[in-house]
């Protein structure tokens, strides 16, 4: 794989980054989202998902939100809107592929199928963005997908979450018969290598606290605490 893209699949929001195997520590965090506040960068968008009264795929992030709240409430009522739903398949005891999630009108849609099509938003934007970055790119081959999860969800909840990424239809889709290129990740082990990997300049020095009242604190880290 010539480059990694890592998807951080929030409850709340929610983001990618990527970095090419030839320069693995130089990550690429996606930082321009439509929809966003103007002049920010907003390392992250809000985890909604908007389908149309048909139940194709509208938008995500900022651009659902915004379409959404600005619709007639009459119309919105014929809109399934989903946003923090994330954590509804660890909170479904009896998780199964035909699970089903319910929109902010009350209509109902296979859970599975919420999630394939915030997966293929991310898919779909981060390709688009590798190929602004390097058109030379073979998407099909050339990349590998990673997808945050919580350590707290039980198998069935990593499998549904593989099972919305293999999801067609797309051009940039995973496939069961390459199961290498896509991982499914915890978030704190994901954590712990990102603290890993941070230089010694990165880490606030805990021997360096401001004197209170004139008296310095009793506790102090070593020299040898730094280097190690």
């Amino acid at each position: 794989f010539s480059v990694v893209v890592a998807i951080d699949f929030g409850t709340t929001s929610s983001g990618y980054a990527f970095s090419f195997s030839n320069d693995p520590e130089a990550i690429h965090m996606m930082r321009k989202w439509e929809g966003g506040d103007p002049g920010v960068a907003n390392q992250k968008t809000p985890t909604s998902l908007l389908l149309t009264p048909e139940g194709a795929f509208h938008s995500f992030g900022y651009t659902a939100r915004d379409y959404y709240h600005d619709l007639d409430p009459d119309e919105a009522r014929d809109w399934l809107y989903f946003e923090k739903f994330k954590m509804k398949i660890h909170s479904t005891s009896d998780l199964t592929m035909q699970t089903e999630l319910e929109a902010m009108n009350g209509k109902k849609v296979q859970a599975l199928e919420v999630f394939a099509h915030a997966l293929r938003f991310f898919r779909q934007h981060a390709v688009q963005e590798l190929k602004d970055q390097c058109p030379s790119l073979q998407e099909k081959q050339a990349i590998r997908w990673v997808i945050t999860v919580p350590a707290i969800w039980k198998q069935p909840a990593k499998q549904f979450m593989r099972e919305a990424a293999y999801k067609p239809p797309s051009p940039s889709s995973v496939s069961p018969e390459n199961p290498e290129q896509l991982l499914i990740a915890l978030e704190p082990e994901a954590a712990s290598i990102y603290c890993r990997k941070l230089r010694l300049n990165q880490l606030i020095d805990l021997s360096c606290k401001p004197v209170t009242n004139g008296l310095a604190p009793e506790l102090s880290i070593d020299s040898s605490f730094r280097q190690g």
